[in-house]
């Protein structure tokens, strides 16, 4: 028997639980649906016919031919005038040239970014100036105080003198042009040498750098620091 001459049937059957169950049988009438139920181990507890489904229908409407997919067609609102194609092209050219007026939009920010800078450049280009100026004779002032603040050589040499003890003697005396002093001092005892140093800030930051034995057993003691 063909599908379109069955019938839907709702089945209830009663669990040992209590609850219900309902299904739906499509069967020729109640005895089939019945003994379909029954060949599944199921007793149902009523069985009532129920009109078709709304995809029943739906398919027997396709199937007859009475039924169609709506087309879509949008209609224009009738408050609106259709534009004429003189303005729909208009539009068109208008959108097209979007990215090109965006570029020269772009290219004259960057043009007027750099004109500002130049002239904000050239505005404080006096004081620029000036403030390198006055750095440069700051420097050179610095430079000339370092070397005015450093002793003559004859200078050091007799402060030096004033200080050695009587059995000392200088030896050699040099002063290297980043104010390094390097004194060679022969005595016959460094401790009371490096005791009469310590009485002059000068020559007392001095740092003892060797220790040479004389034939004349005295020591030759080389000293280095800076003066400036």
């Amino acid at each position: 028997m063909s599908g379109e001459q069955l019938t839907r049937y709702r089945c209830v059957m009663l669990r040992r639980s209590g609850a219900s169950e309902i299904r739906i049988v499509r069967a020729e009438d109640a005895a089939a649906a019945r003994a379909r139920l029954a060949a599944a181990g199921l007793d149902p507890v009523s069985i009532e016919p129920i009109g078709p489904s709304l995809f029943d229908m739906l398919g027997e409407r396709i199937a007859r031919g009475g039924w169609r997919f709506p087309r879509l067609r949008p209609a224009w609102p009738a408050r609106l005038a259709r534009p004429s194609g003189a303005v729909l092209t208009g539009a068109a050219l208008l959108l097209a040239t979007v990215p090109f007026t965006t570029a020269i939009g772009a290219w004259g920010l960057v043009g007027l970014d750099r004109w500002q800078a130049a002239r904000i450049a050239k505005r404080q280009a006096p004081a620029i100036a000036a403030s390198v100026r006055v750095a440069a004779v700051e420097r050179a002032r610095d430079d000339v105080e370092a070397v005015m603040a450093v002793p003559s050589m004859s200078g050091l040499a007799g402060r030096l003198r004033a200080l050695l003890p009587e059995e000392a003697g200088l030896v050699a005396m040099a002063l290297a042009e980043n104010g390094a002093l390097t004194v060679e001092v022969e005595t016959p005892d460094p401790d009371r040498l490096r005791t009469a140093l310590a009485a002059d800030p000068l020559f007392g930051a001095l740092r003892e750098i060797g220790q040479t034995r004389t034939e004349g057993a005295t020591i030759d003691v080389i000293l280095t620091g800076r003066v400036r």
